[in-house]
């Protein structure tokens, strides 16, 4: 009994770990924090996307769900769109972030 009450305890203190890694930020901070970054620079900081439209590949967009938040409402963002486009260096850049 007490083997499975550790097991049980280890296991929830595992997922609260790893639900921290996808922290979620408020509007502004996020936005600052990636402003005119790369997609590598993106994901370091803000982690992978919970997809991508790269339909143009010019102007892609990395869509996180959950990942922001109003700080007037305290609700969470269900979307935040991060807008990349092709800067003169060639690589993609951040150019604007929707929150929906």
């Amino acid at each position: 009994m007490q083997m499975k009450c550790a097991a049980a305890f280890v296991a929830v203190l595992a997922v609260s770990m790893f639900a921290g890694c996808s922290e979620v930020s408020n509007r502004e901070d996020f936005a600052s924090q990636i402003s005119h970054k790369t997609e590598r620079e993106v994901e370091r900081f803000a982690g992978k996307p919970a997809s991508v439209d790269s339909a143009d590949p010019n102007r892609v967009i990395w869509i996180y769900k959950g990942r922001t938040f109003d700080v007037p409402t305290r609700k969470t963002d269900p979307e935040t769109d991060v807008v990349f486009s092709r800067a003169a260096d060639g690589k993609l850049h951040v150019v604007d972030v929707v929150f929906k």
